[in-house]
């Protein structure tokens, strides 16, 4: 059965990938999916919450496969979107924690001077790390761009106005989980978001779900967190990249997907006790962590089996002791 992507857009051959494509496979990919239906429905998801963080996502989907040509980059890579990851994050994470508008020329100058940095970055990370970068790129950018905001008067950090319940409400909880995967704190960006993979992937999809459910019971039962914070999905957006991220980098164990969300999300207030903001910091830290873990037992915890012995074959009865057979009317 073919994919649904297929059903709106005809296949394309890698290499050839025409560039509206490109920039909506590198939509995609903020949850390390290759696929423009997908990125569609994130395109989606961010519109409903922000037009301008929207308007920002285009602008980073418009340059990154540029740029990645200017640096040399074609063929089955740049197809996949793959390039695309950190700076759609970048350009989300702005209007989500500074202020922004439509007017704001600076802001304009700021987001198209972090996508180049961020894209050449990128290419840099994937030199010199002998692991994957996952969205370490974009981490390094947006904490040297939020440290940096005292001293640069164009960018003022965002006071949120978001105001948390005093109860806990569970689906809301799992959906805003799902929606801040894309900085974006609406319930329907949840549904869409968590539509997008789906249609990509189910089991991607299912996973999502699963790390957003985790996140949100872990960090409701954890003791320095308010179930109010848990229940705008602060805190289980990391469970939900982090259980696709080690699915995908980590060969496909469920059982490693659901211990990489346990402990993303038992991570964030050591991320956050840091001063920093924890952002996707979690989920990166570890994947890289069961990444870790995973040489570790290779290398120094793989137990060689001995061969099992060959079974002795049975000797055969000599013919003195065969049992002696009379006719049936003995």
């Amino acid at each position: 059965m073919k994919p649904p992507v297929d059903y709106i857009f005809p296949p394309a051959v890698p290499g050839q990938v025409p560039y509206w494509r490109l920039v909506l496979r590198g939509t995609s990919q903020m949850c390390f999916q290759s696929n423009e239906l997908t990125g569609l429905f994130f395109l989606l998801a961010v519109l409903v919450a922000s037009p301008i963080s929207a308007a920002y996502l285009l602008v980073a989907g418009i340059m990154t496969p540029a740029g990645r040509m200017l640096l040399g980059d074609r063929g089955v890579m740049l197809s996949s979107g793959l390039p695309g990851l950190n700076p759609s994050l970048i350009a989300i994470a702005i209007p989500a924690f500074f202020e922004t508008g439509w007017t704001n020329v600076g802001m304009w100058v700021v987001l198209v001077i972090c996508v180049a940095i961020t894209i050449v970055l990128v290419r840099v990370c994937i030199t010199v790390l002998p692991f994957p970068t996952l969205a370490f790129p974009f981490l390094v950018v947006f904490w040297t761009l939020y440290a940096l905001a005292p001293q640069i008067d164009v960018v003022q950090p965002l006071h949120s106005t978001a105001t948390a319940h005093a109860t806990f409400h569970p689906v809301t909880a799992v959906l805003l989980s799902l929606a801040q995967s894309l900085f974006s704190p609406m319930v329907l960006s949840g549904v869409l978001f968590a539509t997008g993979v789906l249609l990509s992937n189910w089991r991607h999809g299912v996973l999502a779900i699963c790390g957003a459910i985790i996140g949100t019971v872990v960090a409701y039962y954890y003791g320095d967190v308010d179930p109010g914070s848990a229940d705008l999905g602060f805190y289980g957006f990391n469970g939900v990249l982090t259980a696709v991220a080690v699915f995908v980098v980590c060969g496909g164990k469920l059982r490693l997907s659901i211990l990489g969300a346990l402990i993303a999300t038992m991570m964030i207030p050591a991320i956050t006790g840091l001063g920093l903001q924890m952002v996707s910091a979690p989920y990166v830290f570890t994947t890289w962590l069961m990444l870790g873990l995973g040489w570790i037992e290779d290398h120094w915890f793989d137990v060689e089996t001995e061969p099992a012995p060959k079974p002795i074959p049975a000797a055969k009865p000599h013919a003195s002791a065969r049992p002696a057979h009379g006719h049936p009317g003995e």
